[in-house]
This record gives structure tokens, C-alpha cells and sequence, in this order.
């Protein structure tokens, strides 16, 4: 596969991770976003999660572990608003794991649940409740726990609907 087909889109939206093997790419199936204040910090909290199905483009090494993974970002600011959502809006979360902001603030969950580092949130097109995100970042190889293998790198370019019942999973 060419490098240049790797990108998620709009239009075929997938969760691409380029692993040290080979890239894997699943196709996208609920994608949905809130901004609300977490009761817990007491901070606006943006949540955006995921949802993949099976794989189109697998390694070998993972097939059989019938993945559908997903992943969960929590951006959790005092200073965040309804105003703050425009497009050009860009965060980043350097670490999933935050003392300060109350805990796990990302999740990534392939065979079991990894945090995810190196995030980056860039905010492309609105469209009423409906927003498109750019999303990337790293976690430990999915098939290697032990840490031996260079970061899974994770990207997604993709539509999220605006759910405001739902919010951070993790804690």
C-alpha cells in the first residue's frame, strides 16, 4: 500500500496505526464528541471517542486477535468553552496519565486498555453539532506489551457527532 493512501478522510474515514511491522487501518464506526464541566476537576472536559471495526488492512501477527479497537481523548482545561470549538482550534495531551488533571485522560483499547501519548487534536470543519477532528498519537505496540517494540502511532481524520450524554470513561 502506498504511503500517500494512508490518509483518513472525511470521505473514508479510518483508524489508521502504523505499527513497526506494517500499517493496520479500520474502518470508523460511531465517532462522537462532548464538551461539558467534569463534576470530578471542576474543569471543561472535551471528550472525543471512537469506535473501529474489523480490520481492511491487518499484520499477520495480530489477525487472530479479531481487534475492533477504540480510543478515547479527554482534554481537560479550565479555560475551554463552547467558543474555544472553532475551526483552527489545536490542543495537544503530551501524556495519558495526569495528576493534575485528575487521572487517565486517554484510553486506547485493542487487546486491553493502553493510554496514549503524543496527542495532538487539531479541529478542521463544524457543521452545527457535528465536528471534524484530526487526531494523532502514540501507544505501545498492540501485539508487544512488553515494551520491546518501537510506538504504535495512531491517526484519524474524521466526522464526530456532538453526544451530550456521554463523557469520560476512565478515571
Amino acid at each position: 500500500m502506498n504511503k500517500i493512501d494512508l490518509v483518513s478522510s472525511p470521505e473514508h474515514p479510518v483508524l489508521i496505526l502504523e505499527r513497526f511491522n506494517g500499517i493496520e487501518i479500520y474502518p470508523i464506526e460511531p465517532a462522537e464528541w462532548n464538551l461539558y464541566k467534569d463534576k470530578d476537576s471542576g474543569m471543561m472536559n472535551l471528550w472525543i471517542s471512537l469506535a473501529a471495526g474489523r480490520a481492511t488492512e491487518q499484520q499477520e501477527d495480530t489477525v487472530d486477535l479479531c481487534a475492533q479497537p477504540n480510543w478515547e481523548l479527554n482534554l481537560v482545561e479550565p479555560d475551554l468553552s463552547e467558543d474555544s470549538i472553532e475551526p483552527g482550534f489545536i490542543a495537544t495531551i503530551p501524556e495519558a496519565y495526569d495528576e493534575s488533571r485528575n487521572g487517565w485522560i486517554t484510553c486506547f483499547y485493542y487487546c486491553s486498555h493502553e493510554g496514549t501519548d503524543r496527542n495532538t487534536i487539531e479541529l478542521m470543519e463544524i457543521n452545527g453539532d457535528r465536528i471534524r477532528l484530526r487526531l494523532a498519537g502514540a501507544t505501545i505496540d498492540v501485539n508487544y506489551y512488553d515494551g520491546s517494540k518501537p510506538a504504535t502511532k495512531l491517526s484519524v481524520d474524521v466526522w464526530f457527532d456532538r453526544n451530550r450524554d456521554r463523557g469520560r470513561s476512565m478515571s
